[in-house]
């Protein structure tokens, strides 16, 4: 292709990705719809494709003061999904039904955990039974026990299954139809042996496609179609100290667009710094941001794997 027919292809993707953000930009509420918060940043596994090393935070829990504040606000903003998790292990949070509990009493509709399952045992399990949880995901990853104990370091395949198919047993034995339990898988050889692994484990399986973490992965397959991030328009990504991070990939937070603590999420959501981050993945021009500029997300089809023979 020549010169000139490259700046046409240009120009239309250009074109293509000021639609996809002008259609966003005109379903966007004025209160974001998902909303994350981190209660805590610690974690107790060492997963191979995670980027914890670089994370360059203080590890913490958050201060139940703000938490409250962030949930009364989300109750009466209208915020209809609530995930307790973001980069960290929730588990370890040991006030984390308490916490679920508060805000299926402000009346949020639905609250979901993202957990690598080893915690999830005793009376942990039984707590979060009782506390109200609509969803909780588990990441299970491989297909058989030998790539799972290789790709998340820290955990034990057994032993995760065993306390997945006891929280499930024993949330059948109470007659509760939720929290829904989900197995999510992002790196296998084998979906079609992760299914077999996994169907008596879960309620369902869910496959979801591996990302880099902002460029800090060592995995990017270049892409030339740039393509406006969803999450600047439907999600809403607070860390464990109230900052409010650009979005759940920004594990290091190193674009901050206000402080929950300062300012409340109706007026961030609104503010110019987020305007500002809209504009620029509205214009295709996500390399004049660090964050985006190497982000798989930021590319279509944002498709990474470790594996190549999945069937």
């Amino acid at each position: 292709m020549n010169a000139v027919g490259k700046m046409a292809q240009i120009g239309g993707f250009c074109f293509l990705s000021r639609v996809v953000a002008a259609t966003m930009e005109v379903f966007r509420s004025k209160f974001p719809k998902v909303v994350r918060i981190e209660t805590t940043n610690h974690c107790n596994a060492r997963c191979t494709f995670c980027p914890r090393a670089s994370i360059g935070r203080k590890k913490g829990f958050m201060a139940r003061e703000l938490y409250e504040k962030i949930v009364t606000e989300c109750a009466e903003g209208g915020c209809s999904v609530l995930h307790l998790h973001n980069f960290g292990e929730p588990l370890l949070d040991r006030r984390l039904p308490e916490l679920i509990r508060f805000a299926k009493e402000k009346g949020i509709n639905w609250i979901k955990i993202f957990t690598n399952g080893a915690l999830l045992r005793d009376g942990v399990a039984r707590e979060l039974l009782k506390s109200g949880l609509d969803e909780i995901k588990i990441s299970m990853d491989g297909a058989s026990a030998v790539e799972f104990d290789r790709l998340r370091l820290g955990l034990d395949h057994a032993r995760v299954l065993q306390n997945v198919m006891a929280f499930k047993e024993m949330r059948d034995l109470c007659g509760l139809k939720h929290p829904i339990i989900t197995a999510t898988c992002v790196q296998t050889s084998s979906r079609k042996k992760t299914r077999e692994t996994l169907r008596d484990v879960a309620d369902k399986v869910a496959f979801a496609d591996l990302h880099n973490w902002g460029g800090e992965g060592r995995l990017l397959r270049k892409r030339h179609v740039r393509q406006p991030c969803s999450r600047l328009w439907q999600t809403f990504t607070i860390l464990v100290t109230g900052e409010v991070a650009l979005c759940c990939m920004d594990h290091a937070g190193k674009m901050v667009l206000g402080h929950c603590g300062r300012q409340t999420i109706a007026d961030i959501w609104k503010s110019r710094s987020y305007r500002e981050v809209r504009r620029l993945h509205r214009n295709s021009e996500q390399h004049r941001m660090l964050l985006c500029n190497e982000c798989s997300m930021s590319f279509f089809p944002p498709t990474l794997s470790y594996y190549t023979n999945d069937v």
